[in-house]
């Protein structure tokens, strides 16, 4: 009777759990869809390699060579659909999940922060970035809870400690066997959950060995996603990629480079925070960079004289190895640097400044109208790069739907065996470009792509299937090579202007802009 009992407690604690986090998941599935509505309602993605995969996609060996084994797996589950609203709302629902879990922990329940916070996760440049790879951006967002989870069950109160942290090693490998720069995320929660023991009169006798035990799961995390990678790879016959450095890690690496890592995360940091103002390219965002840091450092002076504490001689120290834990991606791989996709441990370091002074009334005011300012500039930032994505793409769909009109009626598919696209449309000077696209970050750009034959030829079949319904055949990569390097476009006019289009042994060579290598 007692084991029954026990089990209904369980079980009714459970739905309680799931009852008080509802209400946060389903704000971020609604914020998501609010924000994102231009993007999922026309399917809009990047042409890095969004547009390379329209509609089904289950990762291969590619993926297992860049350490992303797990994908492959992930895909089947959802049978690689690839549909940008579909995978967009499953990406919310794990993000809030995520954002859930760390409210709990830093016990914010209940706060206009909480919602802040979800907020904030969901309607910035790393996830809007993201969400554009919507082949991937259910598999990113995976990665982001398994980390979360990870730090999580290192924290946990719970009597299973051993458990507990072997589980934290594996949900720590598998987040990296999906996307491995949300190891960020794990150093920035860990990085603030010891501050704010240290801030709630915990000795740093106290808070030691649970960095200690973070750093273990750190490294048996690594070790778990090192097995798995391994693994994936041998049973696919295929080595690590160098592929921003990855090959290249190793324990030696990492140790003998440390000292020029250490300068290169910092640099890192600023240059993400000041230099690209977080992504945000609207009009005032560095006054509203250069507000936000005066105000947590005035409210971390006030905490200090309004605490009298000596525990603050250890959590300064903290707060300036910050840039460190969000880059610490920079460690690891050496030479690396951060893209936006890769910055939401810089995100996180800065919003969760607020569990730092969340005793305090008049701080925590302020702080909420600086960040809730914070995310009105990243909602703009997003709905901008949004309103370029669709620009881009039209302007993209309607100059490529004009060439093959012309291409099938001049009948040149008759005299050659395949089309061979020369440029990128947005250096095509008919293209309009409006002030929201310029403003756009580059990922928004729908246009401008990387001219290499491989690139440049994947884009293309994407366009024309894409974009355009058609399929026509696009030249291959070495033939595109020979054409351009021997220069036989130049002199060729870029396209609508006569001349533009011509068929130069056996291919229809279409020149789209002078900007071709």
């Amino acid at each position: 009777m007692k084991n029954k009992t026990n089990k209904k407690i369980d079980i009714q604690k459970l739905l309680d759990q799931v009852k008080l986090a509802l209400p946060y998941i389903v704000f971020a599935i609604i914020t998501g869809t609010l924000v994102y509505f231009t993007m999922m309602s026309n399917n809009l993605v990047n042409n890095l390699d969004g547009i390379w995969h329209p509609s089904r996609f289950i990762a291969g060996d590619w993926e297992i060579s860049l350490g992303r084994g797990l994908l492959r797996y992930v895909d089947r589950a959802r049978f690689g659909i690839v549909s940008t609203a579909w995978n967009s709302i499953l990406a919310f629902i794990f993000l809030g999940i995520a954002d859930v879990l760390i409210i709990k922990v830093f016990k914010i329940e209940k706060t206009v922060f909480a919602y802040l916070l979800i907020f904030l996760s969901i309607v910035n440049p790393v996830i809007s970035e993201s969400l554009t790879y919507s082949f991937t951006s259910v598999d990113y967002a995976l990665s982001f809870l398994f980390i979360v989870i990870a730090f999580v069950l290192v924290v946990s109160e719970s009597k299973r400690k051993i458990v507990n942290y072997i589980l934290a090693a594996v949900c720590f490998g598998a987040s990296m066997a999906l996307y491995q720069a949300y190891i960020c995320v794990f150093a920035v929660l860990i990085l603030y959950y010891l501050m704010a023991r240290l801030n709630n009169k915990y000795t740093l006798k106290d808070v030691l060995p649970q960095g200690g035990i973070a750093l273990g799961v750190f490294v048996g995390g690594g070790l778990c996603y090192l097995l798995i990678t391994k693994l994936l790879l041998w049973r696919a016959g295929v080595t690590l990629s160098d592929y921003k450095g990855a090959g290249n890690v190793s324990i030696i690496s990492i140790i003998v480079n440390l000292p020029i890592s250490i300068v290169n995360a910092y640099k890192e940091f600023f240059r993400y925070v000041v230099t690209q103002r977080m992504n945000i390219k609207m009009e005032f965002s560095g006054i509203m960079m250069i507000i936000l840091a005066v105000v947590i450092v005035g409210l971390m002076i006030y905490g200090i004289i309004k605490s009298k504490k000596i525990n603050y001689l250890f959590i300064i120290p903290a707060f300036l190895i910050i840039p460190m834990a969000a880059c610490i991606v920079c460690l690891i791989a050496v030479g690396n640097s951060i893209s936006g996709i890769m910055a939401m441990g810089i995100l996180l370091a800065i919003v969760l400044f607020y569990t730092f002074i969340k005793d305090y009334k008049v701080p925590v005011i302020i702080f909420n109208v600086t960040i809730i300012a914070l995310a009105w500039f990243m909602v703009n930032t997003v709905v901008n790069d949004q309103i370029a994505l669709k620009e881009g793409t039209v302007a993209t769909t309607n100059i490529t739907q004009d060439i093959i009109s012309d291409i099938y009626s001049k009948n040149l598919l008759e005299e050659a065996d395949s089309i061979a696209f020369v440029g990128r449309t947005y250096d095509n000077p008919y293209i309009y470009k409006s002030e929201a696209f310029e403003n756009a970050n580059e990922y928004a750009q729908f246009g401008k792509w990387s001219t290499d034959p491989r690139n440049n030829r994947a884009t293309w079949i994407g366009v024309t299937e894409s974009l355009c319904g058609v399929s026509v055949p696009i030249c291959d990569e070495i033939t595109y090579a020979e054409i351009v390097n021997a220069g036989k476009t130049d002199g060729m006019p870029v396209y609508p202007k006569e001349g533009s289009i011509r068929v130069v042994d056996d291919v229809i060579v279409v020149k789209i802009s002078e900007n071709i290598r």
